[in-house]
């Protein structure tokens, strides 16, 4: 393709391609002193204007973000004074989006407008969207939301109109992800659902995965686990054909923590095994802060307090380091602007060169001197505010992984402690019980009443027999009974088992709440299981002939079981210490609830309550 004679011959332009072309070779010394040329030969020339650019370009890639601003402001100025052209706008829209990466939101959408507004006026809508959708990311990030939408849906229009199937697939996503932003749920996944529906008419689907991850995280926040586990296997599809090794990991952890919701802990286990996999070849804090959380939730979920324990450690301790480098980088960051308001002067000084300018350049100091304090004030007003709301929501986190923590550790303590005495049970029982049977049988062809001992043996048997049942009833209360039951059918029909075999009278308030049926099966075993050791204590040890069990819905969305009997009641201290007891109090822990047990005129008194939402699937 030919080339005009004059460019050929401008020295300028030639400069500014040979830094170009050493540009591209990532030779970044030899492409400044080539690009810098071209400034010196005409320092308001358009070339000199793309070369301050270019150099700004490098000073990004290097990080050196006062270069970076300095360069930058120089090529705008430039351009400034150039006529009108798409060059001029799109050097304007490059411009707005280095500001806006540097923190400069101001003079982003200062820049970010001026191109807007060229565009708008050369009718070139490809420009006003790219212009639009920059400005919407730059209002985002600075809270304004409302105006943020204004500008995604104004690109939206403009790339349906050019008939840009890839960037109107885009821009549906960026607004789906600003109203999942302000809990605008139902609209998100309207927007998630018409972008996907675009990118399906693209040969190339690279974010089709990432757009199905967000909208199923859409569907998880309003709780349709079923809806959220379907797209999230198709997004996990898309992810293994691309290898998205993050992609995966992120993914597999949201089907764990699904199939934990809806209690299929076998599948979550290999879900999580999965993610591990994946995780192996990535430093990503985030998806791994995630899968240790997930893990602490699915040991607790299996009973493995020891093991949940050990990952609300590992996540804790995780969770405080990338707290620390988000404050260290925002200080940084804070403290490079206030630097670099501070080297203004310097460089007003640098470019002054005649006795006219140096009142001005007083001025200025003044000027920004005063900035400086007020920057400086309000730096470290903004500091001091920031560290302590961080330092405040760090140290409220914390104390609430403390007592889950410490939760963990009771409730661990308190499972070895039943074990331990179960275990005793056992061995009392099969040692000492049968041993002393087996003595009465080998003695029962010399007994003078063999009729009476055989009695005696049968009844030993039989309470052997009870004791045991006890010990299964606390290590599975419900077994495999709530396959084919519901839990309050469930109760009732051991409630007048009870009654009878006990021939013990049970007054129960009756219908039992409906509640108990929605909650997880781990609750719904805690509480059973409360109900077993409260009758076995009734049947053993109370002496009664009547047992009373009320409930009562609170105001504050606790259930309050009472269960009460007309007995002899606690005889001493001691008798409040026993393995039945200590059993219902560490189930109680485990429905989040408080526990009570106390004798009364009557006889005993049992208290329980327990919030409902805490234990709801």
């Amino acid at each position: 393709m030919a080339i005009d004679q004059n460019l050929i011959t401008n020295s300028g332009f030639i400069y500014k391609k040979i830094g170009l072309i050493y540009y591209r070779k990532e030779n970044y010394p030899e492409s400044i002193k080539f690009f810098k040329k071209s400034i010196q030969i005409d320092s308001l020339s358009k070339n000199a204007a793309d070369s301050h650019f270019n150099i700004s370009l490098i000073y990004r890639i290097r990080g050196s973000e006062d270069s970076l601003i300095y360069r930058l402001n120089k090529a705008v100025a430039i351009y400034k004074t150039l006529k009108d052209s798409d060059d001029k706008f799109s050097t304007f829209s490059k411009a707005g989006i280095l500001y806006k990466n540097a923190g400069r939101y101001d003079s982003a959408i200062k820049h970010l407008l001026w191109a807007y507004e060229g565009y708008d006026q050369s009718n070139n809508l490809s420009g006003k969207a790219h212009a639009s959708n920059i400005l919407g990311s730059t209002q985002r990030l600075l809270g304004n939301l409302d105006i943020a939408e204004q500008y995604y849906k104004e690109a939206l229009h403009l790339n349906n109109k050019l008939q840009d199937t890839v960037q109107v697939s885009f821009s549906y996503v960026k607004i789906a992800n600003l109203l999942k932003e302000q809990k605008k749920y139902n609209s998100a996944i309207a927007y998630y659902e018409k972008g996907i529906q675009f990118q399906d008419q693209i040969a190339s689907k690279k974010e089709v995965g990432k757009m199905l991850n967000n909208l199923a995280s859409v569907y998880y926040l309003l709780k349709n686990y079923a809806k959220a586990n379907t797209i999230y296997l198709q997004a996990l599809a898309l992810k293994k054909q691309e290898n998205n090794t993050i992609g995966l990991a992120y993914t597999y952890n949201e089907l764990a923590i699904l199939s934990i919701h809806n209690e299929r802990l076998k599948q979550a286990r290999a879900y999580l095994d999965s993610s591990t996999v994946y995780l192996k070849n990535t430093n990503n804090k985030d998806v791994v802060l995630r899968k240790y959380e997930i893990e602490a939730l699915y040991s607790k979920k299996k009973g493995d307090y020891k093991n949940a324990l050990t990952f609300q450690e590992k996540y804790s301790l995780l969770y405080k380091t990338i707290f620390t480098e988000n404050q260290t980088k925002i200080i940084q960051e804070l403290q490079e602007k206030f630097e670099s308001k501070k080297k203004q002067v310097k460089i007003i000084e640098l470019s002054s060169s005649n006795k006219n300018k140096v009142e001005i350049i007083n001025t200025q100091k003044r000027n920004l001197r005063q900035k400086n304090i007020l920057l400086l004030l309000a730096l470290v007003i903004f500091l001091l505010v920031l560290l302590s709301y961080f330092y405040l929501k760090q140290r409220q986190k914390s104390r609430e992984k403390e007592l889950e923590l410490q939760q963990l550790e009771s409730v661990y303590k308190g499972q070895e402690i039943i074990k331990k005495r179960i275990s005793k049970d056992l061995h009392d029982i099969i040692t000492t019980s049968y041993d002393g049977i087996r003595l009465k049988i080998l003695a029962l062809p010399k007994s003078k009443n063999p009729d009476k001992v055989s009695q005696i043996i049968i009844d030993e048997i039989k309470e052997i027999n009870q004791e045991i049942r006890l010990i299964s009833h606390r290590l599975s209360p419900l077994g495999d009974k709530i396959q084919n039951s519901s839990l309050r059918e469930i109760i009732t029909s051991q409630l007048s088992e009870f009654q009878y075999y006990r021939k013990i009278f049970i007054n129960v308030q009756l219908p039992l709440p409906e509640e108990l049926d929605y909650m997880k099966l781990s609750s719904q075993t805690n509480f059973y299981g409360i109900i077993l050791e409260a009758l076995s204590n009734i049947e053993k040890h109370s002496q009664a002939t009547e047992v009373k069990i009320n409930y009562k819905k609170q105001t504050d969305g606790h259930l309050l079981f009472s269960i009460s009997d007309n007995g002899v009641g606690f005889k001493t201290e001691s008798n409040k210490q026993g393995i039945g007891l200590f059993n219902m109090k560490q189930r109680t822990q485990l429905l989040f609830g408080n526990f009570q047990v106390k004798s009364t005129e009557e006889g005993t008194l049992i208290s329980l309550d327990f919030p409902i939402k805490e234990n709801i699937k």
